[in-house]
């Protein structure tokens, strides 16, 4: 029988939990909001610009379960994680697993880029990226399709994808949803691979760091370009 650890453990900051469940709020309101209330787009992009920078710095200077050094993991150790995900004892991660972390850096990549072409994009009447100044013609109007479209077929397929891995890992027994909620997991710990020992508090310094510098380029881009 397996030994379930009798507190709960530790996992999730509340600053990672905030931005978890901000980024679909913020999806579904730059949709509701594009070509019907462009200043609320253009808000709403700067607000999720911000977002994502505070996540990839957080990344590296953040709580280490959120750390990219603790769930990006070698090719080969992805591979293993495969052929043991099929077993019925499969290592537990209480962090991402090694295919979560791909998740999370193909998720980041692609709001990335749906963001960097509505810097330049434009919707040929009243609203400009800005820096559709700074690109010919041919780029802006690229920029503007891929924009316009990529939100649906790349957005929305990454979305489908990342509910399907949750409900397939709460029918083994993982609960997902409720650790990101609540910051804690309870697991078995003889199954757990990438168990911490975190006695430190929330490092407030390097949080208020990580938010001026995530604010920085959104500040940059919309108020001084």
């Amino acid at each position: 029988m397996s030994q379930v650890n009798p507190s709960p453990i530790k996992v999730w900051d509340w600053s990672i939990r905030v931005f978890h469940w901000s980024l679909p709020v913020l999806l579904f309101l730059l949709w509701r909001s594009a070509g019907d209330d462009m200043d609320q787009h253009m808000l709403l992009a700067q607000m999720l610009l911000t977002l994502l920078m505070y996540r990839i710095i957080w990344g590296f200077i953040g709580t280490p379960y959120a750390r990219f050094s603790h769930f990006i993991y070698h090719p080969k150790h992805i591979f293993r994680y495969f052929l043991a995900s099929a077993k019925p004892n499969k290592p537990i991660y209480l962090s991402h697993n090694p295919v979560g972390g791909i998740m999370v850096l193909v998720i980041l990549a692609t709001l990335l880029f749906q963001l960097t072409t509505g810097l330049f994009a434009s919707d040929d009447i009243f609203y400009n990226g800005p820096l559709y100044m700074y690109a010919s013609g041919a780029t802006t109007k690229l920029m503007t399709f891929l924009h316009k479209k990529w939100f649906y077929w790349g957005i929305l397929l990454i979305v489908g994808m990342h509910i399907l891995a949750i409900v397939m890992y709460r029918l083994r027994g993982e609960g997902l949803v409720k650790a990101m909620v609540t910051g804690h997991k309870r697991v078995a710990v003889e199954r757990v691979a990438d168990k911490l020992t975190i006695h430190a508090s929330f490092p407030w310094l390097r949080f208020v760091v990580a938010l001026a510098l995530a604010v920085l380029p959104a500040w940059m881009l919309f108020y001084y370009l």
